[in-house]
C-alpha cells in the first residue's frame, strides 16, 4: 500500500512538471510571436519590369502610428542606409496629435525626397479604445513646413526627374471621408511612371470609374489585418490582397501592411514592413 501511494505521487509529480514545461513553452513561443509580429520590421523587396529611360528606386511605408523605433531598426536608418531615389507614405502617421511632432521629425531627418498622403487618423484621433474626436490639418501642416524633404499631396501630383525617368506622383485626400478629387487635365502631362498614392485600397474604384491612368497604385490602411486571424472576424477589406500585386495592363497595386498599431498594441500573423521597389527597365 505504501508503495503503490509512493507511485501515485511520483506520477502526480510527473505531470505537474510536464504540465510546467508545456506552459513555458506555449508562454514563450507567444511572447516571440508578439515580439516578431509587433515589434520587428521586415524589409521586404520587390523588382518592377518596366520600359523606363533609367532605373530607380523607391521605399513605400505606412501607417506608422507612432511607431518609428523598432528592435531590429529605426526608420530614418534603414531608409538612408538604404539610399532610395525617393520616399512615398500613405498616410496615419500618429494616433494622438501628442506624438505626432515625433513621428513628423523622424521623417524629416530622411535624406531623400518623401511624399506624404492623408490618412483617417489625419482629421481623428484616438481618445480611448472605442471613442476619436475630430481634429484639424494645421498641426500636420505646420510640422511638415518644419522639413524641406517633406511634401503633403492633397489631391495634387508633383513631377521628380531621376536620370532620364520622369515620374509623375499623384496623392489623393483620404477617400475614406470622400475627400478624392482629380483633375482629368493630369491626364494630359507626359512622364514615364505614373504613380498613385492613396491611404485606403478603395481608391481603386475611383480610378476605374473616373478611368484614371496610372503604373503603380500604393495604399495602407488595413493593417494586413493587424490581428491577422480571419476565422475570428471580418473586415471590409478582406476582398483585397496584402502586398503588391500585378494586375491588368502591367500595372501594379501595392497594399501596405503597415508599421504600427491601433487599439491593441499587438500585430499576429502580420509583421510590419518597408517595402523597397526597384523600378528597372523590362528584360527581354
Amino acid at each position: 500500500m505504501f508503495l503503490r501511494n509512493n507511485h501515485s505521487k511520483n506520477i502526480y509529480k510527473e505531470v505537474i512538471i510536464i504540465f510546467y514545461y508545456i506552459t513555458g513553452i506555449i508562454v514563450i513561443a507567444t511572447i516571440s510571436i508578439i515580439i516578431s509580429s509587433t515589434h520587428l520590421v521586415k524589409i521586404e523587396h520587390t523588382e518592377i519590369q518596366k520600359k523606363v529611360p533609367s532605373n530607380f528606386r523607391f521605399i513605400h511605408i505606412s501607417d506608422i502610428h507612432n511607431k518609428v523605433n523598432f528592435i531590429n531598426v529605426r526608420i530614418s536608418s534603414i531608409i538612408n542606409s538604404t539610399n532610395p531615389d525617393f520616399v512615398v507614405v500613405t498616410g496615419d502617421y500618429s494616433n494622438t496629435q501628442k506624438k505626432l511632432p515625433r513621428v513628423i521629425e523622424e521623417l524629416g531627418v530622411i535624406k531623400h525626397p518623401v511624399f506624404m498622403v492623408l490618412g483617417n487618423y489625419e482629421r481623428e484621433e484616438q481618445k480611448s479604445f472605442l471613442r476619436k474626436r475630430k481634429i484639424s490639418l494645421d498641426k500636420l501642416i505646420n510640422e511638415i513646413n518644419k522639413y524641406n524633404n517633406l511634401k503633403l499631396l492633397i489631391n495634387e501630383n508633383s513631377t521628380l526627374i531621376i536620370g532620364e525617368t520622369e515620374i509623375l506622383i499623384y496623392g489623393f485626400d483620404n477617400s475614406i471621408y470622400g475627400n478624392e478629387d482629380y483633375d482629368i487635365e493630369i491626364e494630359k502631362i507626359d512622364n514615364d511612371y505614373k504613380i498613385i498614392l492613396a491611404h485606403s485600397p478603395n481608391i481603386i474604384n475611383t480610378l476605374e470609374s473616373k478611368e484614371i491612368s496610372y503604373d503603380h497604385i500604393l495604399v495602407g490602411h488595413t493593417h494586413g489585418r493587424q490581428i491577422n486571424i480571419p476565422i475570428l472576424y471580418k473586415t471590409l477589406y478582406d476582398g483585397f490582397h496584402i502586398g503588391c500585386k500585378k494586375i491588368d495592363n502591367d500595372q501594379y497595386f501595392s497594399i501596405s501592411r503597415g508599421l504600427g498599431t491601433v487599439r491593441i498594441p499587438l500585430r499576429i500573423r502580420s509583421i510590419p514592413v518597408i517595402d523597397i521597389y526597384y523600378v528597372e527597365n523590362e528584360k527581354y
